[in-house]
């Protein structure tokens, strides 16, 4: 029961943190306008094309950041393979995946190894970020993302453990 509760309050903190935080973001930058800032890259990224600096701060901004984050990226999904990230876990962690697209066009991300359970969610572009609990299975789990349609897509994504 204990377990229960604090799964529920971890569930509810992190959404209203993300709620917070996409609220108190200060507006993007304008074309034309300066101090963007470079977003900072976890080691391990995985191999998409980044459209350059203005493009994956304003992305890397639209999702909340959280002291327990293991990885973020940010990129352009130019093709319509899946772009696979593989991230490091601890086998039974429990992890919090937060996604979210920002240019027009459509999304299919998905859990494809390392996961107790499968998962996958397809979202028309721009929209309000996603998230999905999972377990780890093993050492490493991998994440996939394409785009749908002929449109480039800007996706931010992020892992945080839970306790």
């Amino acid at each position: 029961m204990r377990r229960l509760v604090l799964t529920m309050a971890a569930v509810l903190l992190v959404g209203i943190g993300g709620w917070w935080s996409v609220r108190s973001a200060p507006e993007p930058a304008r074309p034309g306008q300066t101090g963007v800032d470079v977003p900072e890259r976890a080691p391990g990224a995985g191999a998409a094309d980044l459209a350059g600096e203005r493009s994956a701060s304003v992305a890397g901004q639209s999702l909340p950041r959280f002291p327990d984050t293991i990885w973020r990226e940010t990129a352009t999904l130019n093709q319509r393979r899946f772009v696979i990230w593989s991230i490091d876990t601890r086998p039974g962690g429990r992890y919090l995946l937060q996604y979210v697209c920002l240019s027009p066009g459509e999304l299919h991300i998905r859990l494809l190894r390392g996961v107790t359970r499968s998962w996958s969610d397809s979202v028309s572009c721009p929209g309000p970020f996603g998230s999905v609990q999972l377990v780890a299975a093993g050492d490493e789990l991998s994440i996939g993302a394409r785009r749908l349609n002929h449109r480039h897509v800007e996706v931010a994504l992020q892992m945080v453990a839970l306790p």
